[in-house]
C-alpha cells in the first residue's frame, strides 16, 4: 500500500518539476527507452528472473506470505535490473557523446562548441531513464533487504 502511494506521489513530483504532461514530450525518445529496457528484459529471462522479478513486485504491493528463498531470489533480481540499466544507460550516453563529438567538422568555431552542447543534452536522456527506473525501484530493494534481515534476526532467536 505504501508503495503504491509512493508511486503516485513520485509521478505527481515528477509531472510537476516536468512541467505537466506537454512538457514530457520533450522527454520522451524510444530508441533511448528500448536501449536501458531491453537489456534489462534479456538479463531477468536469461537468469530464469523473470519470475522472481515480478514477485518483488507482489511483494510491493503486500504478498507476504512466501519462503525466505523467493524473497533473496527478488532481492537480487532488483539489484540485478538496477546495475544493468545504469550500465547501459551510460553506455547509451557515452556512445552519443562520442557521436556528437565527432560529428563536428570544425572545432575552430564557437559554433562548434554550441553543437556540442545541444547534443549533450539530448545524449543526458540516456541518463535519465536508468535514474527513473533507480527511483521506482529502489524502494523496493530496500523493503525487500528489511524483509531479509528481520527473517535473519527471527533465526537467530530461535536459535
Amino acid at each position: 500500500m505504501f508503495y503504491a502511494i509512493y508511486l503516485l506521489g513520485i509521478i505527481f513530483w515528477i509531472l510537476r518539476g516536468g512541467g505537466g504532461f506537454g512538457n514530457l514530450v520533450n522527454y520522451i525518445d524510444g530508441f533511448t527507452c528500448l536501449f536501458v529496457l531491453v537489456p534489462c528484459v534479456l538479463i531477468l529471462f536469461g537468469t530464469g528472473s523473470l519470475k522472481a522479478f515480478g514477485r518483488a513486485v507482489l511483494f510491493a504491493f503486500g504478498k507476504k506470505d512466501a519462503p525466505l528463498i523467493s524473497y533473496e531470489e527478488s532481492f537480487l533480481a532488483v539489484k540485478m535490473v538496477m546495475m544493468i540499466s545504469a550500465i547501459f544507460g551510460l553506455l547509451d550516453f557515452l556512445i552519443g557523446t562520442f557521436t556528437s563529438i565527432r560529428s563536428v567538422e570544425d572545432f575552430s568555431s564557437i559554433e562548434a562548441l554550441g553543437w556540442i552542447v545541444r547534443d549533450l543534452s539530448v545524449t543526458m536522456i540516456s541518463l535519465l531513464y536508468p535514474l527513473l527506473i533507480w527511483i521506482i525501484l529502489l524502494p523496493l530493494c530496500f523493503m525487500l533487504k528489511k524483509h531479509l534481515r528481520q527473517q535473519d534476526r527471527n533465526a537467530v532467536k530461535i536459535l
